[in-house]
């Protein structure tokens, strides 16, 4: 006797359902992935513009704020630059009729400065102002024990290293009283310029630059500085003969997203740098 036995499985209906729920779960899933990939673009790119604003903000200020009007070289809608400080000193004493010892309290790296450009800046005692000989640097007579012990017998600290202490000459006709007078100071600089240039990773794009070196990006291409006069208004450029009148150096950019910004994702950055007095 043959006897049929009952085989389980799908029918056609139920296989189609199937292959339905599956399509669907994985289109579901497909979509969720693609939602996640999207986000992490998008969130790369406002975390690249709000780093770049960040950035921008804490080189430029730390650097510019430093300096006074007095030290304006350049004040364009492109660039600006500046005296920057390479070296501060004291003068100890006035040893000869054109000669200076000088104790140095202040070393800066010169990284990225004109070292084409260098000039020497002197105040007199209790006095703010500074008289500027651009060009000029005073020659080393002497260097180390010999100019420590003149300073420290006129009140210097023992503590600084001998190379810190230096008779310099060559003052006279470069500033209005000749030798420095003990107790002046004396300041050794470069020039530091910061400009919006065409970025060389992001086409298209803008860069921040400091001297040759491409520092901060992308931007759109309207990033730009003025200038905050004295009065409240706001200058895209200023000549020489106006830089006392600068109160502010300001920034203005849009940075974008990194590479292609897909998303169009944009942060403003709107700063303003005071001078010190």
């Amino acid at each position: 006797m043959n006897r049929i036995h009952s085989q389980a499985g799908f029918t056609l209906v139920e296989a189609l359902i199937g292959l339905v729920i599956s399509g669907l779960l994985a289109s579901a899933m497909l979509s969720l992935m693609l939602g996640q990939s999207r986000f992490y673009e998008r969130t790369d790119d406002q975390i690249w513009a709000e780093q770049s604003n960040r950035a921008t903000f804490d080189i430029v200020s730390s650097e510019l704020r430093m300096a006074s009007a007095e030290d304006l070289l350049a004040a364009e809608s492109d660039s600006v630059a500046i005296r920057f400080d390479i070296m501060r000193a004291i003068v100890c004493d006035s040893v000869a009729a054109d000669a200076a010892t000088l104790m140095v309290y202040d070393t800066v790296a010169a990284w990225g400065l004109d070292g084409g450009f260098i000039g020497t800046a002197y105040s007199d005692p209790y006095d703010e102002d500074f008289e500027y000989a651009d060009a000029f640097l005073p020659s080393t007579v002497s260097a180390g024990s010999g100019p420590k012990a003149t300073c420290v017998a006129n009140g210097s600290p023992t503590s600084p290293p001998d190379n810190s202490f230096a008779e310099m000459s060559g003052w006279s006709g470069n500033f209005t009283n000749g030798v420095p007078d003990r107790g002046g100071m004396v300041r050794f600089y470069s020039r530091l310029a910061y400009h919006f240039s065409p970025s060389t990773f992001f086409e298209t794009r803008t860069a921040l630059w400091r001297g040759a070196q491409e520092l901060v990006g992308p931007f759109e291409n309207g990033a730009a500085f003025s200038y905050v006069m004295d009065d409240g208004s706001v200058e895209n450029s200023v000549s020489s003969s106006d830089f006392d009148e600068v109160v502010a150096i300001r920034v203005t950019a849009t940075a974008v997203g990194d590479g292609a910004n897909r998303y169009d994702v944009e942060r403003d950055l709107l700063f303003d740098i005071p001078f010190r007095n």
